[in-house]
């Protein structure tokens, strides 16, 4: 799989995960990509996990002292936990600028106080509800960290979601999508292709990557969010292919949050 990049995993220096910058990186040159980066967790805006952001320069340490050995390219990123409350993205920035991280991924997890991964999330709403109300999240924090790099798995939600329908359609929230595909197309910044919420089900996601190309966006990243070695690399070459019938012109590998653009 030459020239592919998983550009979204975390290894133990998240607080949901285990494994070693070895052991994921060596998943990864089983699986034939040529560059990966770690995003582990800084969820300030999530009330239980805010209190174990992950150990930023210990996970660069790690990197730097593995990777003369790894066939792999490795950098080191971050995944921050997005909120309409501009707070946690400013406590999130102050945490990671001394670390200097290649990359940055921006992610909801939360609407209000819940955890749109966890079955209470779902309780009490039905399908509509739920990813109408998850977008709409996205589109009230997207604009609290201009320093994201891309937006991550803009479908969170379906992860869990206990429907017979479970993925995310453009046409579930249109106008609060386009707020967002909106704002990140006209400020440079690209989505992730994230591969995970899909599970063993069709891939999902040309009408929103279509839309967000219609408005103006350039670039996409392609990650896995595999927190297990076996997990690394997973759909990749699918989500590639969606990507380009979907126009999307570029993809990007980063360095010190500089993109570098590559044609699909």
């Amino acid at each position: 799989m030459p020239n592919y990049c998983d550009y979204h995993m975390h290894s133990h220096h998240s607080f949901d995960a285990k494994h070693s910058i070895r052991e994921m990186a060596e998943a990864a040159v089983q699986a034939g990509l040529s560059e990966i980066c770690f995003t582990d967790h800084i969820d300030f805006e999530d009330p239980n996990w805010r209190d174990v952001p992950a150990d930023l320069p210990a996970q660069r340490a790690e990197i730097e002292r593995e990777q003369p050995s790894l066939q792999v390219k490795v950098l080191h990123g971050v995944e921050i936990g997005l909120s309409p409350n501009a707070s946690f993205a400013a406590q999130s920035i102050s945490y990671v600028r001394t670390a200097e991280p290649d990359f940055i991924i921006g992610s909801v997890h939360v609407v209000g106080t819940q955890n749109a991964y966890r079955p209470e999330y779902f309780a009490e709403r039905e399908r509509e509800e739920a990813y109408t109300q998850y977008i709409m999240e996205i589109a009230a924090a997207v604009r609290t960290l201009p320093q994201l790099s891309v937006l991550g798995h803009y479908d969170f939600v379906t992860k869990r979601a206990p429907y017979s329908e479970r993925a995310m359609r453009y046409a579930d929230a249109p106008e609060a999508f386009d707020s967002v595909l909106r704002y990140l197309a006209e400020n440079g910044k690209g989505m992730e292709v994230n591969t995970s919420a899909w599970l063993d089900d069709p891939a999902w996601g040309l009408d929103v990557l279509s839309r967000f190309v219609e408005l103006g966006g350039e670039f996409v990243t392609f990650g896995s969010d595999a927190h297990v070695p076996e997990r690394v690399g997973r759909r990749l070459l699918e989500a590639h292919a969606l990507a380009k019938a979907a126009g999307v012109r570029y993809t990007a590998t980063f360095r010190g949050l500089t993109p570098r653009f590559i044609h699909l």
